[in-house]
This record gives C-alpha cells, sequence and structure tokens, in this order.
C-alpha cells in the first residue's frame, strides 16, 4: 500500500517532465523512505536520478518496498491537469473512505487508525456512524487532486521489465554552483550558434563555448560573479556535451533555485537541479566524442 500527498502537485510535474526527457515507460520505487527512479535512455547517453524524499509529502505511507511502472506521456498528461495551488495524493492500493458521521466528517486520525480494515476491502460500522470503504486495485495508480474541485484519475500500471541502473563511478575535477535561471541563459546563448557546448574552467572562470557555421559563442562566469555560489576546479577542465539533451531536461525542471555543474575533461556531465522541495534531481550526460 501507497498513499502520498503533497501541496502542491509541481513537483511531480518536474519530476515526470525530466524522465519524460529520456524514456518512454519508468518504473518507480516506493519505500517507507520516499519514492525515487532512476533510468537511463535506449542510447545509453543520458541517465536521470530522482529521489523524492517522505519529508517531500504533506502525508507518507508506505508498506514495504513496492515497484510501479507507468507510462510517462499518459502520466504526465494526467500532472499538468493540476493547477498550481492544488493539492495532490498518488497512491496504490489505498482505499481511502468515505466517511459518514454523525459531528465529525473527515476527521484524519480516524482515518489513519481505519486504514488497515479498509485493506481488506470492507469496514464495520464504528461507533461515530458508518464508514464506506472503496475498493481498492493495486493494477491501478489512483491520482486525486483537489483545489477549486475536486479531480480523480485512475491510471492502469504498466508491467514493469527495466533493470536496477548503476550510477557510474566518476570522480569530478570541476564544481560550480550557479543560479538556474543564468545556467537556462547560458545555454540559449550558445544554442543560436551550436548544437553542443563546451564547458572550460580553470576555478576562477567558467566558460561555455558553442561553435558552428554561422559563427561562436562564449559565456563567460568568474568566480565570485553575482548567481555564482562556488567555483572549483583541479586544473583546467573542458569536455563538450550535447545541446539537445541539456536542453530538454533544463526545460523539464525550469523551477529549480541553482544548479550544481560537475564534470572532468572528456568524462560525463552531472547536473544536480536544487529544487524548491525536498527532491532531488540528478541529470547524467555522456560527453561527446569527436573522432
Amino acid at each position: 500500500m501507497l498513499m502520498a500527498k503533497s501541496r502542491s502537485a509541481e513537483e511531480w510535474k518536474a519530476v515526470v517532465s525530466a524522465i519524460s526527457t529520456i524514456v518512454e515507460e519508468a518504473t518507480f520505487e516506493a519505500t517507507s523512505e520516499g519514492i525515487s527512479f532512476r533510468g537511463m535512455d535506449p542510447s545509453h547517453v543520458a541517465l536521470i536520478d530522482v529521489q523524492l524524499l517522505n519529508s517531500a509529502f504533506e502525508h507518507y505511507m508506505c508498506d514495504g518496498s513496492i515497484r510501479f511502472a507507468v507510462r510517462v506521456d499518459e502520466f504526465l498528461k494526467l500532472l499538468k491537469r493540476a493547477g498550481k495551488d492544488d493539492s495532490i495524493e498518488i497512491s496504490i492500493g489505498y482505499a481511502g473512505t468515505e466517511s459518514r458521521r454523525k459531528g465529525e466528517v473527515g476527521e484524519r486520525e480516524r482515518e489513519r487508525e481505519e486504514v488497515e480494515a479498509v485493506e481488506e476491502g470492507s469496514m464495520e460500522e464504528g461507533e461515530k456512524g458508518e464508514t464506506v470503504a472503496i475498493t481498492t486495485d493495486e493494477s491501478m495508480l489512483s491520482i486525486k487532486m483537489v483545489g477549486k474541485y475536486t479531480r480523480q484519475y485512475k491510471m492502469r500500471l504498466i508491467e514493469s521489465t527495466s533493470s536496477s541502473t548503476p550510477l557510474p563511478k566518476i570522480t569530478f575535477n570541476t564544481r560550480v554552483v550557479m543560479s538556474m535561471s543564468q545556467f537556462v541563459e547560458a545555454l540559449k546563448d550558445v544554442e543560436i550558434v551550436s548544437d553542443y557546448i563546451t564547458m572550460r574552467c580553470d576555478g576562477s572562470t567558467l566558460q561555455f563555448i558553442g561553435k558552428g557555421d554561422s559563427g561562436d559563442a562564449m559565456i563567460a562566469f568568474n568566480k565570485g560573479d553575482e548567481g555564482v555560489e562556488e567555483m572549483i576546479s583541479n586544473g583546467e577542465s573542458s569536455a563538450t556535451y550535447s545541446l539537445e539533451y541539456l536542453g530538454s531536461v533544463v526545460k523539464a525542471v525550469d523551477n529549480a533555485e541553482s544548479v550544481v555543474v560537475e564534470y572532468s575533461t572528456r568524462m560525463p556531465l552531472r547536473l544536480e537541479f536544487k529544487m524548491p522541495y525536498m527532491c532531488r534531481i540528478y541529470f547524467y550526460l555522456a560527453p561527446r566524442v569527436e573522432g
């Protein structure tokens, strides 16, 4: 049984939007500690690692370890129906209750005490009135959105075919922490002339460089500049990455407050997006290998 209620649907939108940039089907794993996803795109160029900690939710319950798989586009389509201020509840095998009590309808503490009985699909009449259980279905993902009015969806889960994806073991020579807005603008600046971006850092300056048929671009951030929180580099690091992959994932998580950029010469890039809630999104991208 899984139930995760958030004050806002924005974190789910960001997470699933990011995942949609690399895979069409996603397998999530839920435990008592939270909900996670890790997956790689079919070409093995990009990897996303997501952790939604239990503290990210207003209410969270999970019995044991639960794996559930969804078609990402279908899930995202439903999530986009939630308004910015709507609360959202995601559940599997959690019946919830419709209460008809005298005087204390919707009492949260009583509902929690009744969860175990609900699992069996039936509920006896309580001291304060009748409580009717809603039938559970562990093959469906239930999504409830509450705002100006209530939306309730059920989405059929799919069979999980993904295997465990290990994280790459990399030592990063360069680490830069900067505002998300500046990072996004720098990518757009380079994208005008090139499909690829070269990152070059010596510990005092980070350069974003692009070269194409129409011309060249170079954007520089210096250590101590406004919006640059940290810049560390063990020697000079330089590597080139696809803007197609970078642009897609950055657009998906554009509500991040800041981004941690880590890489080494001719090695994969790792971006950590600092979200405005207890959610961690890491994005790994293989470098462009020039022949």
